[in-house]
């Protein structure tokens, strides 16, 4: 008797016999059915006809559960106590007459009263004698009461149609229905989340793999295999049995999906009859004939590719059919991948000549470069034509200008050779993405009749053109576009394939909602122009992606994000100073100026706003009124209240503004002075400027920058024009609480040493301070003060020692620097297992600021934060950190009586300027606070330090006229004008007259200058 198999709903595949898989040779393993629902529908269906016909064939390919049906089909006889005779038989490897005597055998041993039956696995190929041999002796067996239950694979479509009475069960019955699988899902635990038909087009074997698929990547690759076992199974059967299908079928996988109509574009006829056989007999192809579609599975996974490439070196011919079917679908990612599996690239280099400018416009410039190197050492003049345009594109989207200027020259002179190897369509194309540099000197293409483009337009070229005009009028013109419906924005740029023009055109949607100040849900928009600027980098298409960024932060600004690339715009206008674009070196400008004012750099953004005001021109209006708006806010910004009062004052309120820029600076003016009534009027007056539709998004940028110090705008005109996200993305300080809290002398660390240079040198230690007789020598305290002066940054050996010891040559100077050294960490304390005071490393010697602290450490901090301020910091915050600072400076620095002080008095004049500055800075906030205590006590301790400053004196003589001390004010001009003239030999600054003047008159028309 031949091998009977018994199972409990158990399909173990067989191993194909070894042989090529598309020409590789390697075995075949399918996946197997460790668990399965029992198949209740079919089984009645096969129940129901058992007395009708002669056998039952499951025909199938591997993985469609036929061995599951089987056992189940023997399991369900034999539980019938009214039969119960059920034999289930192996017949791999079997010829017909092994077969045929095996059939006799169980004629003689079965009781064919008991009507039992007999079910063959993986049933042989049989032609001739042998076929009709065994299928006579079925349906003999059939008439005496056997049921015979066969499986078998697609490529025995003779025994089955040998058997024209049997009842067939196809690959599409065997398919898990909609219906069934809720029982798959309780019975494997499959998640609900898992897209089934998707994933697995109902096969069963893959649906059972479906309960190990958990999201992790072991699991997605253990699937994956299985998919592509499948594959390789089918592809191998079609092989050995030399069908017809073979070669459409690996077509499909290594094109993976498409429209069936993609073969018919590259001439290849593929009947209908075979397509449809393809949808009957292998559902795993996906081929839908009705929509003319296909889809294979997995097809990005690590196992389909390996399968992919193992197809291609077996098969060249047909991974170039692939690419050139992928090239006419447009899919040139794929064409790509699979052009890269060839062993020899001569194969794709027709493709790359027939197509040059598809591989630029989908980004895929690498390819090009790779398949001109691996050419070797040919000169461009030996190339054809279409791949030196090929090349020329891809230097132009990688940023490779130089080269794309040598290619240029070289298609110039072969111009006449053009219209004969290049496409008219490919060259729309490149016509179009070549304007996008027309401003690029040299890299121009040759210039040919018209008639020969007339006509071919393409979608990207009509794409292209639209950018290049959308784009100039937005940067280099009014700004006044309106985009059509179709065009897509980022959200909609979510498919693995990347085309440049509809990446172009999605900026242009981004820019001109920026600039309406509708964008919806910036943070998602944001991050899908980050992915794509990175897909494009990872491509070497930097010149995109640095488009990309640029967009991006200007979408930030507009809408108020924090800034998030401090470069884009810088490395947009490097690339447009390459392209000589000069339009977008000025709206680059502009950029860098907003994203310097909201990081508080004022000076930097009045700069850029000066120099895009000198450049441009009046044609530019939207770069002009941005950077309009950038000086106003960069100048309201950085000037105290009582000069924004003097110039409010010279404002000319009667002439209505011309432009929304115009009238906008004077509001934000009106509103920065406090000039509520003035300011009224003047947004009366110019109602409809303000409020220009167009203009909403600058407006809204420049009140959200410049805060609560314009809030009074935000309650004179209707709207609002708050953002809603913040300019800073720092977290906002508690109530009462300043960002610079935690510095305190209170939270020192253990063993932490506070040394103190402002009012003479001293240091302290756990709060007191150090009385050691070993800090009473002068050369440590000099080499204590010249590191903590460094704060923390390593000094070298040489230059202490030319400091301190100016005299000595370099060798003595060094062995006495070795010795303060180890004076002066016996003063710290420093040992081996305790805390390192002194760092050392190389030449460089540092104190380590996790265990010593200064004052002019805290001095700077305090500083830093006064003169740069801060989004979100209150004037009562700034306020408490000048008093704290007046508190920390108890006088000018230590400078030490021996060796080169230079260094010292450079320092102690730098303390002293930014003191002074801080403490104007705290007086000016304390005036728009309308606390006079406050300060007058901070110009006091400014005029302390710097009595000669006239800015100094101008704020002072402002501060006590207010208090009412007019007669202080005549005392510090008197005493001021008297020490100019008797020391100086020179007289007061006109403003400073003029402010005296003021004051004693009474000229309230003449505003301090400070």
């Amino acid at each position: 008797m031949a091998q009977v198999k018994t199972c409990d709903l158990v399909e173990t595949e067989q191993k194909a016999p070894e042989g090529e898989t598309g020409g590789a040779q390697e075995g075949v393993s399918v996946p197997t059915l460790r668990r399965a629902v029992h198949r209740a529908r079919i089984l009645r269906d096969i129940k129901l006809r058992t007395n009708e016909v002669s056998a039952t064939i499951v025909i199938a390919p591997d993985g469609f559960g036929k061995t599951t049906l089987l056992c189940q089909r023997v399991a369900e006889v034999q539980r019938d106590s009214s039969r119960g005779v059920a034999r289930m038989i192996d017949a791999a490897g079997m010829d017909g007459e092994e077969l045929y005597g095996l059939l006799g055998e169980l004629e003689m041993h079965l009781d064919a009263r008991m009507r039992p039956l007999v079910a063959i696995d993986n049933l042989p190929t049989l032609h001739g004698a042998a076929l009709e041999g065994v299928a006579g002796r079925m349906r003999s067996l059939h008439r005496r009461g056997f049921e015979f239950l066969l499986a078998c694979l697609p490529g025995n479509r003779a025994f089955a149609n040998g058997m024209g009475d049997a009842y067939k069960v196809t690959p599409q019955a065997l398919v898990v229905r909609p219906r069934e699988y809720s029982d798959w899902t309780r019975m494997l635990g499959i998640s609900g989340e898992l897209d089934v038909y998707d994933l697995t087009q109902g096969i069963p074997a893959l649906v059972a793999m479906l309960g190990i698929v958990d999201g992790r990547q072991l699991s997605l690759e253990a699937f994956s295999r299985a998919a592509a076992a499948l594959y390789r199974g089918a592809l191998e059967e079609m092989r050995r049995g030399r069908d017809s299908l073979y070669r459409t079928a690996c077509l499909l996988v290594l094109t993976g999906a498409g429209s069936l109509r993609d073969f018919e574009r590259i001439g290849m006829r593929v009947r209908v009859q075979s397509w449809s056989r393809i949808a009957r007999e292998y559902p795993l192809f996906g081929v839908d004939v009705e929509q003319g579609t296909y889809r294979c599975l997995v097809q990005g996974s690590k196992a389909m590719g390996e399968l992919c490439c193992q197809m291609t070196r077996a098969r060249p011919l047909f991974a170039v059919r692939a690419i050139k079917i992928l090239m006419a679908a447009d899919n040139v990612d794929r064409a790509v991948r699979i052009a890269g599996m060839l062993e020899h690239t001569e194969d794709a280099l027709g493709v790359l000549t027939e197509h040059p400018t598809s591989f630029a416009l989908s980004g895929n410039v690498a390819f090009v470069r790779d398949m001109m190197e691996s050419m070797g050492d040919v000169s461009a003049a030996s190339t054809p034509v279409g791949g030196v345009l090929a090349l020329y594109l891809s230097a132009l989207m990688s940023g490779e200008f130089r080269l794309a200027r040598a290619l240029g020259s070289e298609l110039r002179r072969r111009r006449n050779e053009i219209k004969g190897e290049v496409a008219p369509e490919s060259w729309a194309q490149a016509r179009a993405l070549c304007n996008m540099w027309q401003d690029c000197r040299g890299i121009g293409l040759p210039e040919i009749d018209a008639a020969f483009t007339q006509g071919h337009a393409t979608v990207a070229s009509q794409d292209l053109e639209l950018h290049a005009r959308i784009y100039a009028e937005l940067i280099g013109g009014s700004g006044d576009v309106t985009l059509e419906s179709h065009i897509q924005g980022f959200t909609e740029l979510s498919g693995e394939g990347v085309s440049i023009p509809r990446v172009l055109l999605a900026c242009d949607r981004a820019l001109v909602d920026a600039m309406c100040g509708d964008m919806g849900d910036v943070r998602a928009m944001d991050a899908n122009m980050q992915r794509m600027a990175t897909r494009l980098l990872e491509r070497k298409v930097a010149p995109i992606a640095t488009h990309i960024r640029m967009v991006a932060a200007t979408c930030r600004l507009f809408s108020g994000l924090p800034v998030a690339d401090e470069r884009a715009f810088i490395d947009a206008g490097t690339l447009s100073v390459r392209t000589s674009d000069l339009a977008t070196q000025l709206f680059c400008l502009v950029g860098e100026g907003w994203q310097a004012l909201v990081l508080g750099q004022c000076s930097n953004a009045l700069f850029r706003a000066h120099q895009v005001l000198k450049l441009a021109t009046e044609d530019q209006r939207v770069v002009m009124a941005w950077a309009r708006m950038l000086e106003c806010c960069a100048h309201l910004a950085d000037t105290p209240r009582m000069a924004l009062d003097g110039e409010a004052d010279l404002l000319d309120l009667a002439e209505p503004a011309q432009t929304p820029a115009e009238a906008w600076t004077a509001a934000l003016r009106l509103a920065a002075a406090h000039r509520s009534s003035e300011l009224s009027a003047w947004c009366s007056l110019n109602k409809k400027m303000l409020l220009t539709k167009g203009f909403t998004a600058f407006a809204r940028q420049a009140v959200a920058v410049l805060g609560d110090k314009v809030g009074l705008i935000t309650r004179v005109l209707p709207g609002d024009y708050a953002m809603a996200a913040g300019m800073d993305s720092e977290p906002a300080p508690r109530e009462g609480e300043a960002p610079w809290e935690g510095s305190d002398d209170a939270d020192l660390l253990l063993g932490q040493v506070n040394v103190r240079l402002f009012g003479g040198f001293q240091v302290e230690r756990g709060g007191h301070v150090a009385t050691d007789a070993i800090w009473r020598r002068r050369r440590a305290c000099i080499i204590a003060a010249r590191l903590v002066l460094a704060a923390g940054a390593f000094v070298g050996r040489k230059e202490i020692g030319e400091e301190v010891w100016p005299d000595k040559d370099y060798l003595h100077a060094r062995e006495t620097l070795y010795a303060g050294l180890s004076s002066l960490r016996s003063a710290f304390g420093q040992s081996d297992d305790g805390p390192q005071y002194v760092l050392t490393q190389g030449e460089g010697v540092a104190i380590n600021t996790e265990y010593v602290v200064s004052d002019t450490m805290r001095f700077d901090a305090l500083a830093r934060d006064i003169l740069l301020g801060r989004a979100r910091t209150t004037g009562r915050q700034l306020i408490e950190a000048c008093l704290r600072l007046d508190e920390l400076y108890t006088g000018p620095l230590y400078v030490p009586n021996f060796g080169d002080t230079s260094f010292y008095v450079r320092q102690r004049r730098l303390y002293q300027t930014k003191f002074v500055d801080c403490m104007m800075r705290g007086a000016h906030v304390a005036l728009e606070l309308d606390d006079l205590p406050v300060a007058s006590w901070l110009i006091d301790a400014a005029l302390r330090q710097a009595p000669l400053r006239e800015d100094v004196i101008r704020a002072a003589m402002h501060i006590y006229d207010k208090g009412g001390r007019r007669r202080e004010v005549v005392e510090l001009y008197n005493s001021h004008v008297h020490v100019l003239e008797q020391e100086l030999h020179s007289l007061p600054e006109r403003e400073t007259q003029m402010a005296y003047e003021a004051i004693i008159h009474g000229d309230r028309e003449v505003e301090l200058l400070a």
